[in-house]
């Protein structure tokens, strides 16, 4: 795909307006009514003039009435006109933004591992909300205010241009000198917004960091040192808000200015009022002078919020026109067998890291097996999963599901292979049920009920006022860790993917919950395939084979037993928990 040109304002313009193809139609009716109420307001200072020059010239009470009707009708068809106005518009807007926030939330869920942890959480909130929010204020703000004031002015012209000549070309002399003033400050409008927008990303960022991990501040009592730490990040959005600031102090009055010079030149060098043939063309085309200034100041203050959207634009167009990958629309319909998985010399080291995570590991798995994976922090076993999983790469070597290198698979038949259990219970706010299901509603009840009683939890549920439908709140702050933990493996179960992979599942557990976790484990054992990363060494004993970890590379393989008898690593880590316990 040709690379576009993101800091042409006529590109960015061009790409994110073709998001109203599809709602032409409420466009249309909205520009209507736009151009409806134009028409009404630009009538009125030529029947004021009429009312002058017929009526009171002439004291003809019949002639003031019947302009001062019709003055009436324009002041109740503009209050018509501005309300279809307004509701199409902003219904217009909301369903351009409602489509592209659907759109960059897609993107953003589906992108690799890699690609997503490049940048903070935070910006990709900011992207979502303030980056989008910019674009709806282009298409209900800045969009038809600038066509409403360009058509303004065209029509301010044409009745100037049929009152006094003179006068209107000075007004028009206007036009080409505000556009060059326009051209000159965009430049420094755009690194203006460009550096509010890095600046609330960023602040975004740290700010969701921060509170994350609010717990562990308090308990160092590292608060004023955070505290600090936040306040360099909020100088950075404070500079550059004071330099988007500065920015528009000196171009707001250099046009205020523009006009004023204007003003006196014309009353100073041109004969107005004695060109003019009577008392109704005077006010009238004074009329019409001060709604031609309010147009281009309109037109001046539109175009920093175009600048503003255009810069939330820069953000939002590379991920909108990236192609379309790794989207799992749907659960496979016949999901394969799984005969063997196969590590054959794999070597993995993360990017910008010449330290290997993995070093010629080969590990062979049959189906139906149960494979423990244990060792020290940082030998590699998580590591270990998230390639099997596909979100990483092996830099050398291959792994394989029946022979197959995994990287040949569809990726959504490779993830439906596989349920992950993590260490952490990852709930959302809603239901157990939603939990359960993930907001799967193609879930059947008797189906999730059967996954709660897999692991032991439908007893608890069944005891709940509300059972399945009962909240988990924020975080699952409702539940205890244990309940979370087996939700979050009854979760995984009512997927029924032939491979199970356990991640530390019983680390973070009291005993009660993690013997539960066991005897599900036990209860479906045969039925999957089964790979484990265990920090408790009894939550594996039971496995065909347990694989001990050093440095990314195996040490010794074995069962239980035979890694006992042999005295080595395992038997030293077995020792150890033992002595400890």
């Amino acid at each position: 795909m040709k690379k576009r040109n993101l800091k042409n304002d006529w590109a960015l313009f061009s790409y994110i307006t073709a998001y109203i193809k599809p709602y032409l139609g409420i466009l249309l009716l909205a520009t209507i009514a736009l151009a409806s109420n134009l028409v009404l307001l630009l009538l009125r200072p030529y029947l004021t003039k009429q009312v002058i020059d017929l009526g009171f010239a002439t004291n003809d009470i019949n002639v003031i009435e019947y302009y001062a009707v019709i003055y009436g009708f324009t002041i109740i068809g503009s209050v018509l006109f501005i309300f279809v106005e307004n509701y199409f518009l902003k219904s217009f807007g909301q369903k351009i933004i409602y489509n592209i926030r659907a759109i960059i939330f897609q993107k953003i869920l589906h992108k690799s591992h890699d690609e997503f942890y490049k940048l903070p959480i935070g910006n990709w909130v900011t992207r979502i909300t303030n980056d989008v929010e910019s674009l709806r204020t282009l298409y209900t703000d800045v969009l038809l205010n600038l066509a409403s004031s360009t058509l303004m002015i065209i029509g301010i012209l044409g009745f100037m241009y049929a009152i006094n000549v003179p006068l209107a070309i000075i007004m028009t002399i206007l036009l080409p000198i505000m556009g060059t003033i326009i051209w000159v400050f965009q430049k420094f409008s755009r690194k203006a917004f460009r550096q509010v927008r890095r600046s609330v990303a960023a602040s975004n960022a740290s700010i969701k960091e921060l509170l994350n991990y609010i717990v562990i501040v308090k308990s160092y009592g590292g608060e004023k040192e955070i505290e600090e730490r936040y306040k360099t990040v909020n100088k950075g959005f404070l500079e550059a808000g004071l330099f988007e600031v500065t920015t528009f102090s000196i171009f707001r009055p250099l046009v205020d200015g523009l006009f004023f010079v204007a003003l006196i030149v014309i009353f100073t060098t041109t004969n107005v009022i004695d060109s003019v043939a009577d008392a109704g063309t005077v006010f009238a085309f004074i009329q019409y002078m001060d709604r031609f200034f309010q147009p281009l100041k309109d037109i001046a203050d539109k175009y920093n919020s175009l600048q503003s959207a255009l810069a939330g634009a820069e953000r939002l167009v590379p991920l909108l026109e990236e192609k379309e990958r790794n989207m799992v629309d749907e659960v496979p319909k016949e999901l394969i067998p799984v005969e063997s998985i196969e590590f054959d010399h794999v070597w993995f080291s993360y990017e910008n890291n010449d330290v290997y995570a993995l070093q010629d590991f080969t590990l062979h798995i049959k189906a139906g097996d149960f494979t423990g994976i244990v060792g020290p922090s940082g030998s590699g076993k998580s590591t270990l999963l998230s390639l099997l999983m596909g979100i990483y790469k092996p830099t050398k070597g291959s792994i394989y599901i029946n022979g197959i290198d995994i990287s040949k698979y569809d990726s959504s038949v490779l993830r439906h292979l596989m349920g992950y259990v993590f260490q952490q219970a990852y709930l959302f706010k809603g239901s157990i049920k939603d939990n359960l299901t993930l907001f799967d509603t193609s879930i059947s009840f008797d189906d999730m009920v059967d996954a709660a009683k897999q692991v032991n939890l439908d007893s608890m549920i069944e005891q709940l006022p509300e059972g399945y439908n009962t909240p988990v709140g924020y975080l699952g702050s409702l539940l205890s860790d244990g309940q979370k933990q087996l939700l979050a493996f009854g979760r995984t179960l009512i997927r029924k993917t032939p491979i199970l992979l356990l991640d530390e599942a019983t680390a973070n557990i009291d005993s009660h919950t993690e013997k539960q976790i066991q005897a599900s484990i036990e209860n479906i054992r045969g039925t999957k395939t089964i790979v484990s990363i265990a920090h408790r060494l009894s939550t594996v004993q039971d496995a065909n084979k347990i694989v001990y970890m050093e440095y990314g590379k195996i040490i010794e393989s074995g069962s239980f037993e035979e890694l006992i008898d042999s005295k080595g690593a395992f038997y030293n880590l077995w020792s150890n928990q033992q002595s400890g316990s």
